[in-house]
């Protein structure tokens, strides 16, 4: 890497209009940073210099030094890319593909550049290769640079286009919606086609009939078990029914193992994460096909994956895992809340078409119907959430579910904060929508009603009293706890408040200790009884 004082002007990359993925990597400046790496005589002390100095870099020639070191991960060999260089014995520096991902870390937020975006594109298609044929601790590195490569690089390679656009057009394109996935296309059944024929494309419709599944199921599940489990559902959801078919393979090959390791370290917590993941991406049970229905030919991708049998892999999967869990209790239960009322919605809606028994791999469906009682392991987990008053949900977190405001677990246990059962009418200064609170807080004869210091988070407004005498307090527990000299305790000095400074004194009001250029911190102050 060339000294402070010896920085190049920047060269321009290939043009956003005809440069291809061939284009990139016979660019002569990536090959030259290629050469100069691969003749080096001392590899280890290139890449100990690259990985000491990237600690002090500004961010410009920060993301400078990452253009070289992805040349040497997109056009080096993949067991050169990923080796650990043999020099001395007390130095230990880090493979091209390790420094990589930590100068990719060391990025931030920073906007990438035209080079940057050109040769992380490289490297995207260098993972996705590598993917499916490295295994074992070899995988290990190339897993880290994936984790920390941009997000904005896999939406363009999942466009699979030609030209590599610079930085500046791929936000434009961000901000427009155009990286998006590829839209699933739903077969057009016509209203004159046979019965059989239009049973034939439901049956064999593949990738689109299992995101249809998925999507339009996701509402229910979001009703059942909160807004954000199931956004996560429908994220690993999304990334299974997304990805190619041997994408998919490796997913599935990966739970597995993952699987095995978890039941080895008796890692439960890791046992539920995986039964997530996998009933996210089960499909629905199939009917079994009438002996009197006319067999229609497949489609080359069902055969396909009736080969591979991910589906039955997965079901097998989830049966060997809840085996280790006991459901009955809630805590295991609400972990996996998400996968078992999908599971139990998958199971209800063949049954409203007919038995269980007469779906295809019947048995499975059946272990996990009847044999693990999924049901009413569900139904028994949601009262005992509903009648419990240290439930995770009603007590330790506030909530505002049903219209009514409930504090968290510490702001009710404090001395001054109590129920007096007789609520108060709050609306929103936005939408108006509007929430009950019946939560007081008490202090030298004022009484004042609690309310969301968040307020109404759909619309951003905030929860004001119907009634404009009615005084308010913000449901912030270190302004509603009370000490002992009847004060708040982090103004006190006695109880060395987290206001106070060592002068005894407010922090701001101490004119020593109060930061310049704002006289009268306003900003510090901490908010309190507003009516």
């Amino acid at each position: 890497m060339p000294p402070a004082k010896r920085w190049r002007p920047v060269v321009a990359p290939p043009g956003n209009c005809k440069a291809s993925v061939d284009d990139w990597k016979t660019h002569p400046r990536l090959l030259r940073h290629l050469r100069r790496f691969v003749d080096s005589p001392d590899a280890c002390r290139v890449l100990s210099r690259y990985s000491a100095q990237a600690q002090h870099l500004d961010c410009e020639k920060l993301l400078r030094i990452a253009v070289h070191v992805g040349a040497w991960v997109a056009l080096l060999p993949v067991e050169q890319a990923a080796a650990l260089p043999s020099g001395r014995e007390d130095v230990t520096p880090p493979s091209p593909v390790q420094l990589l991902a930590r100068i990719l870390r060391l990025r931030g937020r920073s906007n990438i550049t035209d080079w940057l975006q050109g040769v992380l594109h490289l490297v995207a298609i260098r993972l996705r290769d590598v993917r499916g044929n490295v295994q074992g601790k070899g995988a290990m590195p190339w897993a880290e640079l994936r984790r920390s490569m941009p997000k904005a690089i896999w939406r363009e390679l999942r466009n699979q286009s030609p030209a590599i656009p610079t930085w500046s057009e791929s936000k434009r394109c961000l901000a427009a919606g155009d990286l998006t996935a590829d839209p699933v296309e739903f077969p057009i059944v016509q209203q004159d086609q046979p019965q059989q024929q239009q049973a034939t494309i439901t049956q064999y419709s593949g990738l689109a009939s299992e995101a249809l599944t998925e999507l339009a199921w996701l509402p229910e599940v979001s009703e059942l078990c909160g807004r954000k489990a199931a956004r996560r559902f429908q994220r690993d959801a999304a990334a299974f029914f997304n990805a190619e078919l041997k994408e998919r393979s490796l997913r599935v090959a990966d739970l597995e193992e993952r699987f095995a390791a978890a039941v080895a370290s008796k890692s439960w917590d890791q046992l539920c994460c995986l039964i997530r993941e996998a009933a996210a991406a089960l499909a629905a049970p199939q009917q079994k096909a009438s002996l009197n229905e006319a067999v229609a030919p497949m489609p080359e991708d069902a055969c396909e994956r009736l080969l591979e049998n991910l589906q039955g892999r997965l079901r097998k999967l989830i049966c060997k895992a809840l085996h280790y869990l006991d459901l009955a209790d809630p805590g295991t239960a609400s972990q996996m809340e998400p996968a078992l009322m999908f599971m139990k919605l998958l199971i209800q809606r063949f049954e409203a078409r007919g038995p269980l028994q007469e779906a295809r791999a019947a048995k499975q469906w059946l272990r996990l119907q009847g044999g693990l009682l999924i049901a009413e392991v569900v139904e028994q987990t949601e009262k005992n959430w509903e009648n419990s008053t240290c439930g995770r949900r009603e007590a330790s977190l506030k909530t505002t579910r049903g219209g009514v405001y409930r504090p968290n677990s510490k702001t009710q246990s404090l001395p001054h904060v109590r129920d007096t059962r007789q609520d108060i009418s709050l609306k929103c200064d936005k939408c108006g929508l509007e929430l009950r609170s019946s939560w007081v807080f008490e202090h030298r004869g004022r009484i004042a009603t609690v309310t969301p210091v968040n307020g109404h988070t759909s619309c951003g407004g905030k929860y004001v009293p119907t009634d404009a005498q009615i005084p308010i307090v913000l449901d912030i527990s270190a302004n509603l706890e009370i000490c002992l000299h009847d004060t708040r305790r982090n103004q006190c000095p006695k109880c060395d408040g987290k206001h106070i400074c060592p002068h005894k004194k407010q922090v701001f009001k101490c004119q020593v200790c109060k930061p310049r250029g704002d006289p009268k911190q306003k900003r510090h102050a901490p908010r309190g009884l507003t009516k």
